[in-house]
């Protein structure tokens, strides 16, 4: 492994547990910040897989996106196709109120949301920290 690749997948790997941390103490009182941060947490970990692999570009934001990456690299990641929508759902619905017809992200998520995007999150950040292991 290039020694750059491991340093800027630590980088990305360090900012995805950040983010987890952050949302999970935001989960009780901010549940539509808290599911954006978990969605950011697992984009950002499956980010680091793919800067450990060597992808040159990893671009969006969007699991479902880049649950594809992964696959092309490791057909194991297929269980990421599942919950790419889910936890894509929460990447601007949950920040924006043109996402909405029913009101303002910050009325409209509660603690069960916050609930599923922290259960799928750690789901993606467990698995992707498995297989960056595997590879150091």
């Amino acid at each position: 492994m290039l020694d750059h690749n491991q340093k800027e997948s630590k980088r990305w790997k360090d900012q995805s547990l950040y983010d987890f941390q952050l949302a999970d103490k935001l989960l009780s009182d901010e549940h539509s910040i808290s599911c954006f941060l978990f969605q950011q947490a697992a984009e950002k970990i499956i980010i680091s897989y793919l800067v450990l692999r060597g992808t040159d570009k990893v671009w969006g934001s969007s699991i479902s996106d880049l649950a594809e990456d992964c696959l092309a690299i490791d057909p194991t990641f297929d269980f990421l196709k599942s919950y790419g929508p889910i936890l894509d759902k929460y990447l601007y619905s949950t920040r924006y109120p043109t996402y909405s017809i029913s009101g303002s992200p910050f009325q409209i998520f509660d603690i069960s949301d916050a609930e599923k995007a922290k259960e799928l999150s750690n789901e993606v950040i467990n698995f992707c920290e498995e297989k960056i292991k595997e590879l150091q």
